[in-house]
């Protein structure tokens, strides 16, 4: 007489900021769904929510050992909290999924079946499949994560198949990802994006349709940051990922702070100032631009605020001053060298990008106290 074989052991993970009110009942009909079927498993990651998420998970799992709760203090961000999930699940398969009601319990199950039957180390939940119905996004939402999937094909060819790497639902096999999950760059826009990239083509995968519902309650959580960690991420990936993720942000920031130069450079000009104190102040307001958009864009995990702002505008002056410094004096010389003219614009370029290497290393460690 045969043993039948154990059923399946799957964890489902589910990263959450302020998700009180859908975390209940999404947790319930995933249970009621996959928990005859499966050896389940339901990690939830909480970055601390103020509107007392942890404390509800902590409730529910004491009724049912299933129900894991990894609450994180100090650390935040969706990429994180699902990659440390997933170093937690003990399932034989993990899904990834939001917990707002927008992905449908019932597609943990088709996207598992997938992952058995086709061999794939890795099942998409795509939005964007012949077969998908989305009513969860606006109009002008959905233009733009179409915009945002044509641009990340341009940079992971070897997953031209796919039609969503922005996605927020996928299911994988931990043992055949482990390798990729350790070395995704958690300050990454979407996490199943960093995988493909870091996994560069190694990886088999599979899409599925998803329903993608509109959210139950809350908020969306996406907002400016968000958009420019997908910049950034799309920028690191294209560049082959030499420099690291934050210089990238550090030098994109930078690009803002050479429109700021250019234009108080032409501003002054035009008055009649002469180059040196024009350079001087031109040098000193886009490095003082630069702070503040790196202080809430490239550094804002460590973000300064209050009255720690002008304190660190000052601190980032000085200990930029020596960037500054070889800024005007080398575009000085290259000026000098070019007896003006409007070929003389060489003469900033250079001295930004001496600015540049200073100005990074230093402020990374004297003003955010951040390894660069």
């Amino acid at each position: 007489m045969s043993v039948p074989s154990p059923p399946l052991s799957l964890t489902v993970v589910l990263a959450t900021y302020n998700e009180r009110d859908n975390l209940a009942p999404m947790l319930a009909r995933l249970k009621a769904l996959l928990g005859q079927r499966y050896r389940l498993e339901l990690i939830v990651v909480d970055d601390d929510s103020p509107d007392g998420s942890s404390e509800l998970v902590r409730q529910l799992s004491r009724q049912d050992p299933r129900i894991h709760l990894i609450r994180r203090v100090g650390r935040n961000g969706l990429s994180s909290a699902i990659r440390e999930g997933l170093l937690a699940a003990n399932g034989e398969v993990a899904v990834v999924m939001d917990a707002d009601g927008q992905h449908e319990p019932e597609a943990v199950d088709l996207a598992v079946k997938q992952l058995l039957q086709s061999k794939a180390d890795l099942v998409v939940g795509s939005r964007f499949h012949p077969g998908a119905h989305i009513d969860g996004l606006s109009a002008e939402r959905q233009r733009g994560s179409e915009r945002a999937n044509q641009l990340a094909r341009l940079t992971l060819p070897a997953y031209a198949q796919l039609s969503d790497y922005m996605s927020g639902f996928f299911a994988l096999r931990p043992d055949r990802c482990a390798s990729a999950i350790r070395a995704v760059d958690v300050s990454g826009f979407k996490f199943l994006y960093e995988l493909l990239a870091v996994s560069k083509g190694k990886l088999q995968v599979e899409e599925i349709p998803l329903h993608f519902q509109p959210r139950q309650s809350g908020s969306s959580k996406l907002d400016n940051a968000v958009v420019w960690d997908w910049l950034v991420s799309v920028v690191h990936t294209a560049t082959f990922r030499v420099v690291p993720r934050r210089a990238v942000s550090f030098g994109l920031v930078g690009l803002s702070g050479v429109a700021v130069h250019f234009a108080i450079y032409g501003l002054l000009r035009s008055q009649g100032l002469a180059f040196l104190p024009t350079q001087v102040v031109a040098v000193v307001l886009a490095a003082s631009s630069n702070y503040l958009i790196n202080n809430s864009l490239t550094f804002r995990a460590r973000r300064l605020r209050g009255a720690a702002i002008p304190a660190g505008l000052i601190k980032f002056l000085l200990v930029s001053s020596l960037g500054m410094a070889a800024n005007v004096g080398v575009s000085t010389v290259v000026f000098a060298s070019l007896h003006g003219g409007p070929i003389a614009l060489l003469a900033l370029l250079a001295g930004i990008l001496v600015d540049f290497v200073w100005k990074y290393a230093a402020s990374s460690r004297f003003v955010w106290n951040v390894p660069y």
